[in-house]
């Protein structure tokens, strides 16, 4: 499973919940799930058109709004995604490809996480407990399609609350409520015919 974050270092979500977080999910994610930053890079000496990101515990990285979106408009072109705006995480596939040495991401099966709207609905309560969910799940994930099976996983868990809450409530509206939450953790197809 791979995970790849769309969040410009000036978003408050990014600010607040993303970037202090850097170092510590570089070592929780260990060897199960990897992470890209769009528009970011490893610390180097500044270079013209990079903005300086400090991240606790770890050099700072460098960011470029230029580079953030050619590889927007990249994604973009080889999918039918489309980058909402804001922070988010898209959760995919990928498989080693032996003739070519290679790494081929799936997009058959992508998980898009609108991070600001997911707390906004209260679908996650924050980006740190979400991320460790997704930690949690890439650690025993031993399908051949991980993120199907932690749209499932997450989409069960909001499900059986909403099933509980409109049998002890008998509120549509709560039900309403809690189908939107479940709206966040759908598997997309976002591959390109």
């Amino acid at each position: 499973m791979v995970g790849v974050v769309f969040a410009r270092p000036n978003s408050p979500l990014t600010k607040a919940e993303i970037v202090p977080q850097i170092n510590d999910w570089h070592y929780r994610s260990g060897d199960h799930i990897d992470f890209f930053f769009a528009g970011y890079t490893a610390p180097h000496p500044p270079v013209a058109g990079y903005v300086e990101v400090a991240i606790p515990g770890r050099e700072p990285w460098l960011y470029s709004a230029e580079r953030f979106d050619a590889f927007r408009k990249e994604f973009e072109s080889r999918t039918t995604w489309k980058h909402g705006g804001s922070a988010e995480l898209l959760l995919l596939n990928a498989h080693f490809d032996s003739p070519s040495k290679k790494a081929k991401l799936d997009f058959s099966s992508m998980v898009c996480c609108q991070l600001d709207l997911m707390k906004t609905d209260q679908a996650i309560q924050s980006v740190e407990r979400f991320f460790e969910s997704v930690f949690r799940f890439a650690e025993s994930a031993d399908d051949t399609d991980p993120t199907w099976s932690f749209s499932d996983k997450q989409g069960l868990g909001i499900a059986g609350s909403a099933l509980k809450r409109v049998v002890l409530s008998l509120l549509p509206k709560g039900l309403d409520a809690e189908y939107k939450k479940a709206e966040h953790f759908a598997v997309r197809d976002v591959a390109r015919a």
